[in-house]
């Protein structure tokens, strides 16, 4: 049991980890970079601790043997002497070790907070000149995806929900915002999630690396038709988005 139980303590974080779809953008790459370097030090410290306990516990166990021998009697098996094993080595106020277990774990902390902000930093940076600007309105229960500088609006309620193109490996500035209550727009494929708060407007910079169409939805619980408001963000060559684009019909259009 006990090693059904470790063994599942180790194996949990690894299954998590190979769950975790394949990050579609430079940023998404980044978190997941981040993720599984997480996973990989807890479980190499897992395999540490676990194996210095299994070690001792099997070393230094009690073991039982007859009452002629001398030892510890066991109240729980008449007839019985525990033989206490030979004991560890006992040392006591060792600053070298106590420095070693205090610093070692600052230090991991450290280097994963030192890469947790590096992160960060990729994640919220801003491209000088973006490829494409997305206005991304969230409403209950759908969405409105806008180009402010071409005048264009997608707009859509329920399944399958709207669908809008993007321009592949360029930068995209999506802005975030809230018509009613709160939101969240969120692609699993992004590894991404930027919640749409009313009143206040989310800006963030996206650059999608492979072609193809990736699967959107509120991820904010909003109401009765919340699981109602998917949408679809399908990257593109420039030259298919631009034609995409010039075919759709403008917004101040009668």
């Amino acid at each position: 049991m006990r090693r059904a139980v470790r063994l599942s303590s180790v194996l949990t974080p690894l299954t998590v980890a190979g769950c975790l779809p394949a990050a579609a953008t430079a940023e998404g790459r980044a978190i997941g970079t981040l993720y599984l370097g997480f996973v990989a030090i807890a479980v190499l410290i897992g395999l540490f601790v676990f194996g210095l306990a299994t070690f001792a516990i099997v070393r230094y166990r009690v073991r039982a043997r007859p009452e002629a021998s001398r030892g510890r009697t066991d109240p729980a098996r008449p007839g019985e002497t525990l033989d206490e094993g030979p004991l560890p080595p006992q040392t006591r106020g060792s600053f070298r070790l106590e420095a070693l277990w205090t610093g070692l774990p600052i230090v991991t902390v450290l280097v994963l907070f030192g890469f947790t902000l590096l992160v960060l930093n990729r994640v919220e940076a801003r491209a000088d000149q973006p490829g494409a600007e997305l206005r991304v309105e969230a409403f209950r229960w759908g969405w409105t995806f806008r180009y402010p500088a071409e005048d264009v609006a997608v707009s859509g309620i329920g399944e399958p929900g709207p669908e809008v193109v993007v321009p592949v490996g360029e930068p995209i500035r999506v802005t975030v915002a809230a018509a009613d209550v709160n939101h969240a727009f969120y692609v699993p494929q992004f590894l991404f999630k930027r919640d749409a708060i009313p009143g206040r407007e989310s800006v963030f910079d996206l650059t999608i690396e492979e072609p193809g169409a990736y699967r959107g939805q509120c991820a904010e619980f909003c109401g009765i038709y919340h699981a109602r408001m998917p949408f679809t963000i399908r990257a593109v060559p420039r030259a298919e988005y631009e034609t995409w684009l010039a075919a759709q019909p403008r917004e101040s259009a009668p």
